[in-house]
Formats: structure tokens, C-alpha cells, sequence
């Protein structure tokens, strides 16, 4: 085991937003296709509650990476309601975002909005929960899950002192 820590999955979002936004704004010469007057990118991210403290955790730490990286935000809660987080995606594409990064509440419940996303040609990142069914999801960023557990298993070994004391337990 290794004390290396996975990369948490903002970064790896903020990452893939970044080179997602730097390679759609290249027209065929190479030169920048910024949309007009807009300035900055707009990423806008779909979580799917405020009752968890980890997804309040998650927009709030995504919103300041992407922010950092120099791109503006719009953060909307879904509040486990599918219908509601639909809506909120159908409004982010109307206001133009120039990507989506989604934490879907029912996936299967996105086919419709997924589709209007693509006619519009806005890239989607599904964010810790796989959305299947749908050929419109350009990236998925999760945990390293079985890093993880090992991070887990480690934690668990240290704190027992179980190298130390092998014999200590059994444990339940």
C-alpha cells in the first residue's frame, strides 16, 4: 500500500473542463472561437441535493476550481426531485453554458435534456454517478474507488496498530 492519495474528482473535472472548453474553442486554423462579448467560460454544474453535506461540498469546491481556472459558474440543486433537475439543465443550456457537469439524480430521466445539450453542442461531464443510456455523455469523473479503499484499509490499520500487534483482534 502506498500513502499516495487519489486524485480527488473536482480536479479531475476542472481538468477535464478545461480541456474539454480549449479544444472546443479552437476553430480549424487553430485561433480562439470565443463567443462574443461573453469573455470567460460558463460551466454549468447540476448537483443533485443540498441535503447531504457532501454535495453542498462538492458544488462549493468545484465552483471555486473552475473559478480559479478562470471560468464563471452556475450551480444548481436538484433537490432529488429528477423533473426539478431536468429544468435546471434545460435552463443552463437556454442561458448558453458552454459545458455541463451533471451528478445525476435518476440519469435515465436525462435522455430529452442530454439531447438538447448535444443539438447544441455543449459537452457534458457525468460527475460521480454514471448516467447510462444515452450516447451524449462526453466524460465521466469519479472517485478512484479502489484507492479508496485502500486509503480506507490503511486508515483502519494505522489506527489499530495492526502491523505493530498482529495478533490484536478479532475485530468486528
Amino acid at each position: 500500500m502506498t500513502n499516495r492519495r487519489a486524485a480527488p474528482p473536482i480536479l479531475a473535472v476542472t481538468t477535464a473542463c478545461a480541456l474539454l472548453l480549449t479544444a472546443c474553442g479552437q476553430n480549424s486554423e487553430g485561433g480562439s472561437r470565443e463567443k462574443s462579448g461573453e469573455g470567460a467560460r460558463t460551466i454549468g454544474i447540476a448537483m443533485p441535493t443540498k441535503s447531504s453535506e457532501r454535495w453542498i461540498a462538492d458544488g462549493r469546491n468545484m465552483t471555486t476550481s473552475l473559478k480559479k481556472a478562470g471560468f464563471r459558474t452556475t450551480l444548481q440543486y436538484g433537490e432529488d426531485d429528477p423533473d426539478q433537475q431536468v429544468s435546471q439543465i434545460e435552463n443552463m443550456i437556454t442561458q448558453g453554458v458552454d459545458a455541463l457537469v451533471i451528478a445525476a439524480i435518476n440519469g435515465e430521466a436525462l435522455s430529452n435534456v442530454l439531447q438538447q445539450a448535444a443539438d447544441a453542442d455543449i459537452p457534458v461531464i457525468s460527475y460521480d454517478r454514471l448516467i447510462l443510456g444515452s450516447p451524449h455523455v462526453d466524460y465521466y469523473a469519479s472517485f478512484d474507488n479502489e484507492k479508496v479503499g485502500e486509503l480506507q484499509a490503511g486508515y483502519i490499520v494505522d489506527k489499530l496498530a495492526l502491523k505493530e500487534q498482529p495478533d490484536k483482534g478479532p475485530f468486528n
